[in-house]
């Protein structure tokens, strides 16, 4: 982007973008639900297409904006982009595109040109709406703000028992809202996936502790009281649920995924969130750590059923320490093969679902 021309700029984004907007534009992609493609040329980047995704009415909706360079414009570097944009929003279950752009811009036109379902004109600037797909009931699902967390909520007819998803460091609810949600309602279980603090649409607090955030998880918990509650957690999300169920006997399954061990992060083995410490979950733990207050759980004190999955090729939580996870539950390691860290955004999600599915149900 710092390589468009103003022209380019003002054409892109409708308005004047100082390089302060652009590296804030930047800062603010949500790369967990987000959809972003470029194009390189001997090491430049000379073309990005960015798919802005959020819930609009229960299912997942985007905004899309092009940028080319000015010296390869002309060359249909745009129209590639666009095409490759709308085939992964489709592939993501994105059911409707806004466009906006100068009346000007008349590349972006004849892009819109012929798939539009509806335009709108106000002064310079269009509007324009692609529907990409049908509404699918099954894919619905409830968007909340809560006390200040971001939650996402799929029910399911007679439910018994509610799924409470937990990500990690730089991870949010969305991570689970795109496919497990909507998969585990069509198999009978409702659920719920939260944003953490500092994650996602929910606001960072300020000095966020570790408690602070099982206090967060606490509060959701509270407010599905009404089913007996089931919880997920992947990576960092996987050892603040182990702190949750070692103060909490009621809860009576639980899965972890890629997980922190039980015994945590101590002061010296701090490599794993090293390249995480702008996070704010990571940043809570690692703090926590180095501070000379280990946090760690002990699995002696917990009652609930829990189940180990780890990625045969995680390099972060390696087999070996999900192995050793798994033993301190006295229970045996699920190993999903060819799954790296972020295995629930992966194509193997589905792998690991079912095997949630078979434990939590």
């Amino acid at each position: 982007l710092q390589i468009l021309n103003d022209e380019d700029r003002f054409t892109r984004f409708g308005l004047e973008m100082s390089e302060a907007a652009l590296a804030d534009y930047v800062d603010r992609i949500n790369f967990n639900r987000d959809i972003v493609i470029g194009v390189l040329y001997r090491g430049l980047l000379i073309g990005v297409v960015h798919i802005a995704v959020f819930q609009h009415e229960g299912y997942p909706c985007g905004e899309l904006g092009i940028s080319v360079d000015s010296f390869c414009q002309g060359k249909g570097i745009g129209r590639m982009l666009f095409d490759q944009a709308l085939e992964h929003a489709r592939r993501r279950k994105v059911n409707s595109l806004r466009i906006q752009y100068l009346r000007r811009n008349g590349r972006m036109a004849s892009l819109c040109r012929g798939l539009s379902t509806s335009f709108a004109q106000d002064g310079e600037e269009t509007s324009c709406l692609i529907q990409l797909a049908e509404a699918d009931p099954a894919e619905a699902c409830r968007y909340e703000m809560n006390d200040g967390i971001e939650l996402f909520h799929a029910d399911a007819a007679a439910a018994r028992a509610h799924v409470l998803f937990i990500h990690g460091v730089a991870g949010d609810g969305w991570q689970w809202r795109e496919n497990f949600l909507p998969y585990f309602a069509r198999h009978g279980l409702s659920s719920t996936a939260l944003s953490l603090r500092g994650h996602g649409g929910s606001p960072a607090r300020a000095n966020q502790t570790l408690r602070g955030y099982e206090e967060d998880v606490y509060h959701v918990l509270e407010q599905l009281a009404d089913k007996p509650v089931l919880i997920v957690g992947h990576s960092m999300g996987g050892f603040l649920t182990q702190r949750v169920l070692d103060s909490n006997q009621t809860i009576r399954k639980a899965s972890l995924i890629c997980s922190v061990p039980p015994w945590g992060l101590l002061p010296g083995t701090l490599e794993p969130v090293v390249e995480f410490m702008g996070d704010p979950l990571g940043k809570a733990i690692a703090l926590q750590a180095a501070e000379g207050k280990p946090a760690y759980v002990n699995p002696d004190n917990i009652s609930a059923q829990v189940q180990v999955i780890g990625g045969s090729r995680d390099r972060l939580i390696p087999p070996d320490v999900v192995a050793a996870t798994a033993r301190s539950y006295d229970t045996e390691a699920v190993m999903i093969e060819d799954a790296g860290h972020a295995v629930i955004s992966s194509s193997k999600w589905q792998a690991v679902a079912d095997q949630l599915l078979q434990h939590l149900r």
